[in-house]
């Protein structure tokens, strides 16, 4: 649908369309050594922003840009700085060197050569642009896809400062670009099995078994849960059509810690909320239940299930079962408060005690013993069980159980008078 993305969407290719249109005008008229200038203090802006971003951040975060807003935004807000400033101390020492008039090119030169290289800065700054709208955290109105956009300069960008760090090795270089992507992880096949392990000499070091990470696929975390969900982009770097929790390592450089490429930063966007997943993280959701058994790790994780989690689905954006809340009684096992249990029945979910010992509709109370096949009578102690076989220990007597009262005819429901002292002032009753 035409209307279906963003006004930001839409209108990017005649922002580009109107840059490189301003800039050409300006090389035309300004010349064309002129132009060649603008075009070379961008490209080095560009370059070294991307090279001293990381810097400005952590200057952001100590000036103490640490708020929702700052975790959001730092990132962008850096690369942004970063651009300007370096765009400024490139004209202020090239403005100050060259002196008016320095270049005489014949007019014709000037108005076309100024007008071609003017449109090529064009090119790089509304690359340059397209990086940033890719990097920024932007709302969904508001939301750029560099896959929709019939010139995507920013790539072209990303690869021009790749091409500009000489100084970095072959390996670096595919490092900072793609990243280290990792490998599916092996399902039993024989011929990537390990031979069994040699006899050990003792007279010989031991070395360390050094475990190298695992991690899963990038993806693009858009609602901050540290997780991936379905609907949320990814790379597929095992080109099976579904995310992968786990890959093998690729720690070329041996950080032990997946680095995330540039390319794989553009096309994921917005920066900040492109991670991985590492093993330890997959196995902390499989232990409290959201995820179940994914390939390349066994299952169930170590340390099992959380307490209160329960079978783990497959789909880790299931909300995550209650845990259990202790001291509760248990469904089934006690009637609801202010129903009586039905005469002759015991409560559901409580077997009647064996022998007889529990009157019908009563459960057994907890804590007191019980002689089975004698039934407790009340306001009776109940007596130590003796097993069978076996003598009642001597010198241990049961007490006696307790007189009934005195019942008076007529006055059942007064208490009996109990003997006491005589009253001195109450004169003593004639014979």
């Amino acid at each position: 649908m035409l209307f279906a993305d963003s006004m930001l969407q839409q209108s990017a290719g005649v922002i580009t369309v109107v840059i490189m249109a301003l800039l050409a005008w300006l090389g035309s008229r300004y010349g064309l050594f002129l132009a060649t200038v603008w075009g070379l203090q961008a490209l080095a802006s560009v370059v070294a922003a991307f090279a001293i971003t990381d810097r400005v951040d952590g200057l952001l975060m100590w000036a103490g840009m640490t708020n929702e807003f700052g975790m959001i935004w730092r990132q962008t807000i850096a690369f942004v700085t970063s651009v300007v400033l370096v765009a400024i101390v490139i004209r202020l020492v090239i403005g100050g060197a060259i002196k008016e008039g320095a270049t005489n090119y014949p007019p014709l030169v000037d108005l076309a050569g100024g007008g071609i290289v003017g449109a090529l800065a064009g090119l790089v700054v509304a690359g340059t642009l397209q990086v940033i709208l890719a990097m920024a955290p932007l709302p969904a109105s508001m939301a750029f896809d560099h896959t929709k956009l019939s010139w995507d300069l920013g790539k072209g960008i990303i690869d021009l400062v790749a091409a500009c760090a000489t100084s970095m090795t072959s390996e670096d270089r595919g490092i900072m670009l793609d990243g280290e992507p990792g490998f599916p992880p092996d399902k039993g096949d024989a011929s990537k099995l390990q031979p069994p392990p040699a006899q050990v000499d003792p007279a010989q070091p031991v070395i360390e078994k050094i475990e190298l990470p695992e991690w899963s696929e990038v993806f693009a975390d858009v609602n901050w849960n540290q997780q991936w969900d379905e609907g949320e982009k990814y790379l597929d770097a095992d080109k099976n059509g579904a995310f992968t929790w786990v890959l093998r390592s690729n720690d070329v450089n041996l950080s032990k810690t997946r680095e995330i490429g540039l390319r794989e930063r553009y096309a994921l966007g917005p920066w900040v909320t492109v991670r991985t997943m590492e093993k330890q993280e997959v196995q902390r959701l499989q232990r409290q239940g959201k995820l179940g058994k994914v390939d390349g790790l066994p299952y169930p994780p170590p340390g099992g299930l959380a307490p209160g989690a329960s079978t783990p689905q497959a789909n880790p954006g299931a909300p995550q079962p209650p845990a259990e809340v202790p001291q509760q009684p248990v469904p089934g096992t006690f009637p609801p408060p202010g129903i009586p249990a039905p005469p002759g029945q015991p409560f559901p979910g409580t077997p009647p005690a064996p022998g007889g010992g529990a009157l019908p509709g009563v459960p057994q109370q907890p804590g007191v013993p019980q002689q089975p096949g004698v039934p407790q009578q009340p306001g009776v102690p109940q007596q130590p069980v003796v097993p069978p076989g076996q003598a009642p220990v001597p010198g241990e007597t049961p007490p006696a159980p307790p007189s009934a009262p005195v019942e008076v005819p007529g006055r059942a429901n007064e208490t009996p008078k109990q003997p006491g002292p005589a009253n001195p002032f109450k004169p003593a009753p004639k014979k």
